[in-house]
């Protein structure tokens, strides 16, 4: 039967191998390193004749196309020789992507796989780093760091950083993740007799120039706070011995919290205030965490269907980042995104009578201003609009005119439904216009509120109340206002 025996080196000399690896590098079987830089392979190496795949790191950059031609050229070898050896430093199943692949693809063509373990080197680097492994480590190899999708709670190992361009590729990683003067400690040869050690911040981490295949990362825990913690208090807030007010909410009484903290969003983005977006985007997330918790209370869903849901929904409706699909520009990509939208909608049993309501269909409970805003936008996507800017403008002229006529005739029912009409044309003109209504009107309230709060200022400033000034002077100070504003800005 065909067979490669994987053999753990341990993390340095000979003395570290166990008997059953000796045993097998003695065996006389076609023996294959994965590299000769090993004090424990130089050993083998300098006794008889071995292959080493040293040379496949000096002729690519790509560390995934080398492993993909080491795994190659085993089951190559294999097939020739039937039973050969395969050494690795440290323990097979710690941090190799080779054994990882031969397992994986050893199935397919007969070839059985013996694992011969050895010490791992995270036995070493624990020992020089004085970590218990009771308090938890997460070991990664730095070619997978897809895998780090957060700040690690754990001790983190990032194995494997043979160079320096791997280790700025790590570093780039590393900073979407922890703050650029997080500690790092660099670890070469751990448990070897040149074993050394480096301490840096992460951005300083790919200026250091020792790295080579002995080399690994250390980043103790991370102590800020994440999504684990928010959802834990959540659920602690909402216990038998947690928050009255907050075990009293319901997924409807919060609704009007969730509107005022998307709108305070908006506001702090308005002012440019980082300090207060990052608060305000905080109070969203909260809702959120909040809507899911009551929602899993009564196994509707939870806070983890909610990831998975708006995960698959941007992985689905951007094929051109994600698939095969294309988009030239914005636009295209808008106009697909309300196409698979619609395709989702059409093929979902959701209790809609036809396809023609979900074309149109709308979240009701949205304010008035942003509900027409948005049914005019589904009406245009499906043909009906204005050809021209000519025609929403007509139309606000048009609706003024049966306002006024409407007044004229002191018929306040007509009034309220005219006035209707003229905000309906108004926001279908700010559509043609490419201003969202909500936050232009939104813009303008707090325009005349700082301009009106200047009136105030002035008139107490005079020592007597704004009611004792005629409409001339306080549309003095209004002007005033304007100017002043202006030259601020």
């Amino acid at each position: 039967m065909r067979e490669i025996a994987v053999i753990g080196l341990g993390p340095a000399r000979q003395k570290h191998l166990t008997r059953e690896a000796q045993k097998y590098l003695k065996s006389g079987r076609p023996l294959y390193f994965r590299t000769c830089k090993h004090p424990a392979a130089r050993f083998y190496a300098a006794r008889r004749k071995v292959t080493s795949f040293d040379h496949l790191y000096k002729n690519s950059d790509d560390f995934g196309q080398v492993y993909r031609a080491i795994t190659r050229s085993l089951l190559q070898a294999v097939r020739k020789h039937k039973q050969i050896c395969y050494a690795v430093p440290g323990h097979p199943l710690t941090g190799e992507e080779t054994v990882r692949k031969l397992i994986k693809l050893a199935p397919r063509f007969g070839i059985k796989i013996t694992i011969v373990p050895g010490m791992s080197f995270l036995g070493p680097l624990l020992h020089t780093l004085k970590i218990d492994l009771l308090e938890g480590v997460k070991m990664v190899d730095a070619l997978a760091l897809d895998q780090l999708k957060e700040p690690c709670r754990n001790h983190l190992f990032l194995a494997q950083v043979h160079n320096r361009m791997l280790a700025s590729r790590v570093k780039l990683k590393l900073l979407d993740l922890y703050p650029s003067n997080y500690p790092v400690t660099v670890v070469r040869a751990a448990g070897m007799r040149n074993e050394r050690s480096w301490k840096v911040p992460l951005y300083d981490l790919d200026r250091l120039r020792i790295y080579d295949h002995s080399t690994t990362v250390y980043l103790p825990p991370y102590r800020n706070y994440l999504i684990g913690d928010l959802l834990e208090i959540m659920a602690r807030l909402r216990s038998e011995d947690g928050c009255p007010w907050d075990k009293q909410q319901t997924n409807r009484s919060l609704r009007q919290y969730l509107v005022e903290e998307a709108y305070e969003v908006v506001g702090a983005i308005d002012e440019g205030d980082d300090a207060s977006l990052k608060e305000e985007l905080g109070d969203v997330l909260l809702q959120v965490v909040f809507h899911s918790r009551i929602a899993s209370e009564k196994n509707r869903f939870d806070f983890y269907q909610v990831i998975d849901g708006i995960v698959s929904k941007l992985v689905r409706r951007h094929p051109h980042v994600f698939g095969s699909g294309s988009a030239a520009d914005a636009d295209q990509v808008r106009l697909k995104w309300e196409e698979i939208k619609l395709n989702e909608k059409n093929n979902r049993e959701d209790g809609y009578i036809n396809s023609c309501n979900k074309a149109i269909s709308i979240d009701h409970s949205l304010p008035a201003l942003l509900k027409a805003y948005k049914l005019q936008k589904k009406a245009a996507d499906v043909g009906f609009d204005w050809p021209c800017i000519q025609g929403p403008l007509q139309k606000v002229r048009e609706e003024l005119g049966e306002l006024e006529e409407a007044f004229q005739k002191q018929d306040q029912g007509a009034v309220e439904e005219e006035l209707g009409d003229y905000l309906f044309a108004v926001v279908n003109l700010a559509r043609f216009l490419g201003v969202n209504p909500e936050l232009a009107l939104g813009k303008a309230v707090g325009k005349f509120l700082d301009r009106f709060l200047y009136v105030l200022a002035q008139a107490e400033k005079a020592g007597r109340p704004a009611t004792d000034f005629s409409l001339e002077q306080l549309d003095k100070w209004w002007e005033e206002a304007k100017k002043i504003r202006k030259i601020g800005k």
